[in-house]
């Protein structure tokens, strides 16, 4: 009863077709549905589904909301109710009026049929997605510089790094370096010269073409720092230790297509491993202890 409730709302009309099932056709905010026309397709379409079968009446609705036409079918005995929905999109006047019967008699036929053996009508199949295969590794390039050392000093890097992504939020980071730069005391300069590596686990979310990560490491190096001779004529002299301290890492990465990247990093890290370098008097000169912060920018490959 609630379905013949909504003819008031709409236009009602009845379709029969050579199958002796009627139709209750109901239409809502429909203006370019030409329900006359629309009965006349039903009654030939019922007769091309329907063959070899009894159909019952039934009161159907038509709802229009933009694009999408809400298509429901009431038994007029049972009162079961069988639903659709069709795109009207980029269809209009004949074309759509066939659609339209088409898919009505489809849903007044399959209301027939007993609920666990339907299948749901199809007006506008999706195509099915090419899912990207997953790529677990990663290769990155970049250019950093890292303020160390007491006096403060700027080393510029360039490093290399490989990633293995080992679930969907984590990955393991490796990756080597060399640095350069320049310290300027009150007696003479010290070059430096660093080779390093650091080991990451990072963990990280991602929305769309961006990704933020995260996390712990450890890094070990071997530092040169080589003093200049000085204008007093004391002559210059070089010396090589290991040094190993924690890091912490907070980088940005911003795809590019689906597989290079680019990659904006902060971190930092404590010395525990002291590198100094002192005087012929003992004094010291340069020291690679305590805290240091970096800024990184590089680019990268998903492999």
């Amino acid at each position: 009863m609630a379905a013949l409730g909504l003819a008031s709302a709409g236009t009602a009309a009845w379709a029969a077709g050579p199958t002796d099932a009627q139709v209750r056709l109901v239409t809502e905010a429909c203006p370019d549905v030409d329900a006359t026309r629309l009965e006349e397709l039903i009654a030939i379409e019922l007769d091309t589904v329907g063959a070899g079968q009894t159909l019952c009446p039934a009161v159907v609705v038509l709802a229009c909301d933009g694009d999408r036409v809400a298509i429901t079918a009431t038994e007029a005995q049972t009162g079961r109710q069988s639903r659709s929905e069709v795109l009207s999109r980029n269809t209009a006047g004949p074309a759509l009026l066939r659609l339209l019967a088409l898919s009505v008699s489809e849903l007044v036929a399959t209301s027939e049929v007993p609920a666990e053996k339907r299948l749901p009508p199809v007006r506008e199949p999706t195509p099915m997605q090419r899912s990207e295969p997953t790529r677990r590794f990663r290769a990155t390039a970049a250019a950093s510089i890292r303020r160390v050392a007491r006096p403060a000093t700027w080393l510029g890097r360039f490093a290399l790094g490989a990633e293995f992504a080992f679930a969907r939020h984590f990955a393991l980071a490796i990756e080597g370096r060399g640095e350069i730069g320049s310290t300027a005391t009150s007696l003479t300069t010290v070059d430096w010269l660093v080779a390093g590596a650091s080991v990451a686990l990072l963990a990280g979310v991602g929305r769309g073409a961006w990704r933020i990560e995260a996390g712990p490491g450890v890094e070990v190096g071997l530092v040169k720092l080589s003093a200049h001779d000085t204008a007093t004529g004391a002559k210059g002299s070089s010396l090589s230790d290991p040094w190993a301290g924690p890091t912490g890492r907070l980088r940005v990465i911003r795809a590019l297509g689906s597989r290079a990247f680019l990659l904006g990093r902060i971190d930092g890290g404590w010395i525990v491993q002291r590198v100094a370098g002192d005087a012929s008097d003992g004094s010291p000169l340069v020291e690679l202890r305590g805290g240091w912060a970096g800024l990184t920018i590089g680019a990268g490959m998903l492999l």
